[in-house]
């Protein structure tokens, strides 16, 4: 039997389908999911299954069939001095180092994650070379962990380097005394399958969700607005792509001629404000979900995971 982190368990659920399950309506949700419909209008359909999806592998419920496509490889995005990259990895035991230490890295910095928007070439072979001068200069998480290398001294170190190398700009470094103020290249990150604690307090929950559903219904104050919610993820698309869809396309067709006079400024205000409520309900939900049936601890059989793609820690391996 093996244990998952909370990043490797979200990538389960991402390749996760349940069969005939084609919409979610409030009355399945309020049965199914969790027993107040306020909370249903938070979320698109999209959001809907994967919440679903995510109880349904961790109760272990039966009544509904779950299906699999295999989890991909990651692929190193070069936004780290230490590649990401490879296979998910499953734990064998809850002592085991890797599964208790989270993500540990060293940011590229912002100059250089610029370059990859116009000179892909350019910006892999600078990451390559910023990996290289780490390894050389052997600055390691271990050693920036005991202080004995600062963020300050590697900008600096930088600063004499690659920017005359590589025709770059330097990193700023602040004439102020605070630390604080310059770039920081470590990134340390804990594990959140260990943040499910024995003493999760469901009258504060429950709190926290009736303040959630009073802001969202501030926010959404009308029906015609409480609609337009459900379209936030349409968040991301050009000043033009909107004004097409609301002269012509889904918001023109739902009724909302109005919002041709309504400035794209605050219409992506307001979807931000509401995509701001729905991650916090959604992560709520799953932190409810995870104590409930005791994520720390919950063991999934190895030949399932494997089946999907995900491999065996190297450490567990060893041992």
């Amino acid at each position: 039997m093996a244990y998952l982190t909370n990043f490797s368990f979200n990538k389960l659920i991402e390749m996760t389908e349940i069969e005939e399950i084609d919409k979610i309506d409030l009355q399945f949700f309020t049965k199914n999911i969790y027993n107040n419909q306020y909370l249903y209008y938070f979320f698109n359909q999209f959001e809907l299954k994967k919440i679903f999806r995510s109880k349904i592998i961790l109760s272990d419920n039966k009544a509904f069939v779950v299906t699999y496509k295999e989890v991909a490889e990651r692929i190193d995005n070069y936004s780290f001095v230490l590649p990401v990259k490879g296979q998910v990895k499953y734990h064998m035991k809850l002592e085991c180092e890797a599964l208790n230490r989270g993500f540990k890295n060293f940011f590229m910095p912002e100059v250089i994650v610029r370059l990859q928007e116009s000179e892909t070439d350019k910006h892999q072979n600078v990451v390559e070379e910023i990996r290289n001068w780490f390894s050389q200069n052997n600055y390691t998480i271990q050693r920036y962990e005991n202080q004995e290398i600062t963020s300050l001294e590697i900008t600096k170190n930088f600063n004499s380097y690659f920017p005359k190398k590589f025709d770059i700009e330097e990193i700023m470094i602040s004439e102020s005394d605070k630390v604080e103020n310059n770039f920081q290249w470590y990134i340390s990150k804990k594990s959140e399958n260990m943040e499910i604690e024995a003493e999760f307090n469901y009258d504060a929950f429950l709190d926290k969700m009736i303040l959630l559903i009073k802001k969202r219904h501030i926010l959404c104050d009308t029906l015609t607005k409480d609609n337009l919610s459900r379209f936030d993820y349409m968040i991301n698309q050009t000043d033009y792509e909107l004004n097409q869809d609301i002269n012509s396309g889904k918001l023109y067709d739902l009724g909302f001629k109005y919002i041709k006079n309504f400035d794209l400024v605050r219409l992506k205000e307001f979807w931000q404000n509401h995509i701001n409520l729905k991650k916090e309900a959604m992560k709520m939900l799953n932190e409810y979900f995870k104590w409930t049936y005791n994520f720390k601890e919950k063991q999934f059989d190895t030949i399932y995971l494997e089946s999907f793609n995900l491999a065996k820690c190297r450490i567990c391996a060893e041992d």
